[in-house]
């Protein structure tokens, strides 16, 4: 199946490539990451449209960037997942070594 002549391909609108923001799908030509896309609308319950004038996209790569969180909802979340588990043993972390700085100091 192709896309009739003067459509666009939704598809085009997502990318992922290794080593290119962590390996995670983004939006063509922004840098802007489904993921962050989804925390925009889960998390912060950010509308399409607040979300589009967030980031400075159009709401056709807002909707490409939804549509792709939903078709791939569970590899996403689980990747969240490890990204918060990681973040928190890093401050952890940080925060340890902080206190031994202190306490040396």
């Amino acid at each position: 199946m192709s896309i009739a002549p003067g459509l666009v391909d939704i598809g085009s609108f997502i990318d992922q490539r290794e080593g290119y923001r962590g390996g995670r799908p983004f939006i063509v030509g922004t840098g802007v990451t489904v993921d962050a896309v989804a925390c925009r609308l889960t998390v912060d319950e950010m509308g399409p449209q607040e979300i589009a004038e967030n980031f400075n996209l159009s709401l056709a790569q807002v909707m490409a960037a939804l549509a792709f969180y939903v078709a791939n909802r569970g590899a996403i979340e689980a990747d969240l997942n490890l990204q918060e588990q990681e973040n928190a043993a890093a401050s952890k972390e940080f925060s340890q070594r902080s206190g031994r700085i202190l306490v040396d100091a």
